[in-house]
């Protein structure tokens, strides 16, 4: 007997034939989807301890984030005078590391991941590839993360962003924690797990990234890495080469590597990651918020390498939002030409390629028999009918996060009714507010 059995939608699967039921059905048992089809077979083969009635609303695939920084939401509209920021890596510099990075602690890990995490889920982003980045928080800095994505009910994939701009002892600490955490987590169905992430090759050495990625090859988990959104020559004048390069001589570079921002990159390089099969996180609104560029994705997408998206945390942690926004730009940069993205690959990148990019192509991304239940229910509030022909038009173009009514992660009900079912989301928000408060001040912003 299936525990829960959501009838009568309209099911939009995401699998490899993209397929569509008019009146179809979804049978969960445990975390795992037992059943996909029209409502009539699904019933007929299964009854359930619980059934939803989703006459009239979508039923789609959980969207997934490959690339945010849920701690430092705690920055968002931070009082720093912008002015003063030249180039990207002033805004770097002279104030992400030293008021940012440096001074988010265990509570303040704690809190933002736990807003964050609710703010996602409420807006159907059911998995987060997160890149934690405070080192003041070392050792045991993954663990306040953790507590708040087992607490909230996402599903998430957790590193520590490893970085020697100040010292190679806290580079080696980041990699240990990651390590550790990795050992501790990745065990089977578990629904937070631990990867390895280096921030960019401009500040991890090449023994550092070698190292890191003996430790993945060792452990089977995958790895994240910032590459080409500093501007290529500082990585030149630091290692004689830019961010490819480097990747590649050290042997980093492989299908287990999510690369992320990918800006500054030529056609050479774009290639090589076709080679190796390197897959990517496209996070277009934070790029155009440090104004550092647009990635060549269209050209990306030509060459067979799997591109997904990312919020970065730096603006909206709504990924629908995050969808349109890559869906559009892509329209004219570069371009001017509307075919530069078509609808579906959108899609795509918020589904299926998130799930590829994460390693988890097998589990998530898709309303198949025996992935993971992430599941959304979505009000039908378009202005026209949603059909075969347009349901994934209508995910693109029409959806909004305030249509996300019901949410499944791993089988369970973590928002229903558009109510937040597993946490406290006001005391997420106060609490987040004052450590952000706090935050600014040890920061001397306020």
């Amino acid at each position: 007997m299936a525990d829960i059995l959501i009838t009568h939608g309209k099911v939009g699967t995401m699998d490899g034939e993209r397929r569509f039921f008019e009146d179809g059905a979804v049978a969960i048992e445990g975390n795992k989807i037992v059943a996909v089809g029209p409502t009539s077979e699904v019933t007929a083969a299964h009854s359930a301890v619980r059934t939803i009635d989703a006459t009239g609303k979508v039923i789609a695939p959980g969207l997934i984030c490959t690339h945010g920084h849920m701690a430092s939401t705690l920055s968002h509209n931070m009082p720093v005078d912008f002015s003063k920021f030249t180039k990207f890596t002033d805004m770097m510099e002279m104030w992400w590391w030293p008021q940012v990075e440096d001074q988010t602690f265990a509570d303040d890990i704690y809190w933002a991941t736990k807003y964050a995490a609710a703010r996602m889920l409420k807006s159907g982003t059911t998995t987060i590839g997160d890149m934690l980045e405070a080192p003041s928080a070392l050792p045991g800095a993954l663990d306040h993360q953790a507590r708040a994505c087992d607490e909230a009910g996402i599903r998430a994939v957790l590193a520590f962003e490893a970085t020697e701009r100040t010292s190679k002892e806290l580079g080696e600490m980041a990699v240990q924690e990651n390590l550790r955490f990795v050992k501790e987590r990745n065990k089977p169905d578990a629904r937070v797990t631990g990867c390895f992430s280096c921030h960019t090759a401009y500040t991890a050495s090449p023994d550092m990234l070698r190292e890191t990625r003996k430790l993945a090859n060792e452990t089977g988990a995958g790895l994240f890495i910032h590459v080409a959104e500093f501007p290529p020559q500082l990585t030149v004048d630091k290692w004689g080469k830019a961010d490819p390069q480097v990747l590649e001589e050290t042997g980093f570079l492989g299908p287990d590597v999510m690369t992320i921002h990918c800006i500054h990159m030529t056609d050479e390089d774009i290639d090589l990651w076709a080679q190796h099969d390197v897959k990517v996180a496209h996070t277009p609104m934070s790029n155009m918020l440090g104004g550092i560029g647009v990635a060549n994705i269209p050209q990306m997408m030509s060459k067979g390498i799997t591109v997904s998206l990312g919020h970065d945390c730096f603006f909206t942690l709504d990924v629908i939002e995050v969808m349109r926004a890559a869906y559009l730009i892509h329209k004219v940069v570069p371009g001017p030409n509307p075919a530069n993205m078509i609808f579906f690959q959108a899609l795509e990148m918020a589904t299926v390629n998130g799930a590829k990019a994460l390693n988890m192509a097998k589990e998530i991304g898709s309303l198949e028999v025996g992935k993971k239940a992430d599941v959304l229910i979505i009000e039908d509030k378009c202005p026209t009918p949603i059909n075969a022909g347009t349901w994934m038009w209508y995910l693109v173009h029409d959806m909004s996060s305030a249509d996300v009514e019901t949410v499944f992660v791993d089988g369970q009900i973590v928002v229903e009714d558009h109510k937040l079912m597993t946490i406290d989301e006001e005391e997420a928000l106060c609490k987040s507010q004052e450590q952000a408060w706090a935050m600014w001040k040890r920061a001397g912003v306020v």
